[in-house]
Formats: structure tokens, sequence, C-alpha cells
């Protein structure tokens, strides 16, 4: 699909973009708005101006409201996967936070985050690193070196080859007493996949097949994908399991708070924005009470994996 011409007007104390006969205002920089129009399309790039504010609070207001409950304070914070920054930002407002390391392997999402963290005077920021995915299988920090790992929206994303090392990283580098989450990961046991394809059971085809029945039904989206395009590193239609989400030792030396914070089930529940989610409910309890009857946690339940563990 061809992009639409647009138009980028800086009026001071913002900047709007008008895409299609549609304007879109931001406060970020002129230079962050063509860089992100570079990496996604004029189309898409309006989609992640209010992401620090829809995203980040959706998501991470939840761990906060944990961590201040704990007492956190003076945080050393490692985000894996940084894209925009919108994380990086809504992380750099929290006053628990003293520093952040955050990384990526999308060379125009770094040089992205690198600029916000320059206009936007993100000084809580410590580095904002580009890493290749095989050097992701050993990051260059050390063990314990962080308070806080934040993973949101990776572990789908991970080549099947690399991700038990790599996800063991996360966990090495987790001091003592930290805390990691894991948000917004699409669950592979759940029937219909509804984060890269949306069609139910694909994630659980062997590629091959995957392929063909995603050009069968979604033929406008995929006709011009080759098989290498469909099942290339860092796609997502597979998926991530739960035990993708915990390290190889599983749940030895780790505490589970999801429930407790208000994710998994709760966030769920409380989040359930669609008709079709909303009148799914009553199943899902169902579901998600039988699991908790045989000690199984409730996140197996649900489409997406929001998780929150701290290490003992």
């Amino acid at each position: 699909m061809s992009e639409p011409p647009y138009r980028l007007v800086d009026l001071g104390d913002r900047r709007v973009l008008t895409v299609g006969g549609v304007e879109h205002a931001t406060g970020y920089s002129e230079r962050v708005i063509r860089m992100l129009i570079e990496r996604k399309g004029a189309r898409r790039a309006p989609l992640y101006f209010p992401f620090k504010t829809s995203r980040g609070r959706h998501f991470l207001d939840p761990l906060f409201q944990c961590l201040r409950g704990r007492g956190a304070r003076d945080l050393s914070v490692l985000e894996v996967g940084c894209s925009f920054g919108h994380m990086t930002e809504y992380l750099a407002e929290q006053p628990e936070v003293a520093g952040i390391v955050t990384f990526d392997t999308d060379p125009a999402f770094v040089a992205i985050v690198r600029t916000k963290v320059e206009d936007l005077g993100l000084g809580k920021v410590r580095e904002v690193a580009l890493l290749g995915n095989d050097e992701t299988r050993r990051l260059p920090y050390a063990g314990g070196a962080f308070d806080l790992v934040v993973v949101t929206g990776v572990i789908e994303h991970l080549p099947v080859r690399n991700r038990r090392a790599q996800v063991d990283e996360y966990y090495r580098v987790l001091a003592p007493g930290g805390h990691i989450v894991i948000l917004d990961t699409p669950n592979r046991l759940f029937p219909f996949e509804t984060h890269s394809i949306g069609l139910p059971l694909v994630q659980w085809l062997p590629p091959g097949l995957a392929y063909r029945y995603a050009r069968l039904c979604r033929p406008r989206r995929f006709r011009d994908v080759s098989i290498a395009g469909f099942t290339r590193d860092g796609t997502g239609w597979r998926n991530a399991t739960f035990r993708d989400c915990l390290p190889s030792s599983g749940w030895v030396g780790l505490e589970d708070l999801t429930e407790e914070a208000g994710y998994g089930w709760a966030f769920f529940r409380a989040t359930a924005r669609s008709r079709r989610r909303r009148a799914l409910l009553p199943l899902f309890a169902v579901l998600v009470g039988a699991l908790r009857a045989f000690g199984r946690a409730p996140s197996l339940a649900l489409p997406y994996y929001n998780l929150l563990f701290r290490k003992r």
C-alpha cells in the first residue's frame, strides 16, 4: 500500500502532522517526527504520538502502584526493547526510578530514542544501546545490575532458536529482591492469534502451512509477502508460551506477584473494552477459576500475558 502525502507544520509549542486530511498534534520535535515517518510511514506515525500516555499508563501504572506499596526507591531499570521510547519516557517520569538503561535491535528506533533523550532532557536515561540479536544472548551488563527489568511486547518477537538464552539474560541481570515485569505478550496457547495475523490456531501450525493459511484467509495483507518474509526473525506470529517468560530454572527463586499487583486476570477483567471481550468475561472467569483450583497460573487462560515476578 502506497504512503499518502503528508504535511508537517511547526507551531512552536507543538507540531501538526496532517495525513489524508486529518491533523495530528504532538509535542515531539520535527526531527523525531520525520525519523518516525521514515521508519513507520506517514500513515502509521501518528499512532505513536500518544503512546507514552496511553500504553505507558495502561501497562505500567499497576507496576508502580505495587512497587510504591513495597517502598521501592532509587531503582536501576533495564528496559528491554525501547521501540519508539514511549515506555522510556514514562519510566523517566517515575520518582522511584534513579536510572534507566535501554536497548533495541532496530537501528532506526535506537536513533529515535537517542534523539528523544536529547530533545526532552531525559536525564535518567543512562544509555540507549544498539545490540544485535546475537548480542542479546549475552547482555553487556553485570549479573544483578538492575532492580527492575521491563519487557513489553518483546518475547514473541525473539527467534525461537535464541529465545531461551535471551530470556535467561533478563533474569541474570536482575538483582536479588528485584522485579521483572513481562507485558503485552501474546499467549501461544490461546486458540485465536490476535497479535500478528488474526486467525485461529495459526500459531500452532508448521511455518509452511501457516503461510498458506494466512495467504488464503488474509490475501490482501499477505499476497505480496514471501515465505521468507513471513518466517523471518521478529515477525511474532508464533506468540510465546508461559514457559518462554520464565528462566531455564523455572519457578526456582521466583515469587509470582502477578495477581497481587493487579495484572493477569484482574488486569484483563478491568481493561476489557470490546463488546465481545466483555461478553466472554464469564467464560474466562470459569477457566481462570479452574486453573486456580489446579494450582496453575490464571494467565494461562488469557490472550496476553501481563506478568510480574520478584527474584527472591
